[in-house]
């Protein structure tokens, strides 16, 4: 997974496939978790939306999914 694809998903797919990533996007006091737009929403929508560097976010959801793979 790179960061240009992850940055491309919706939230609520990202989530539905790596369960472990809600704990990022609450950590970072988005409201994606519940949110009704999170599957339309891509990740690089909600990092728009909340003025956070993508970047910051992309790398520690791609931390999360990496541990999740190798488990």
């Amino acid at each position: 997974m790179t960061r240009e694809l992850l940055n491309e998903m919706p939230v609520e797919d990202v989530m539905k496939r790596w369960p472990a990533t809600a704990e990022v996007f609450n950590a970072h006091a988005l409201a994606c978790v519940g949110c009704a737009l999170a599957p339309f929403c891509t990740v690089g929508d909600a990092t728009a939306t909340y003025e956070l560097p993508s970047q910051q976010l992309a790398d520690k959801l791609l931390a999360v999914i990496a541990a999740a793979s190798q488990t």
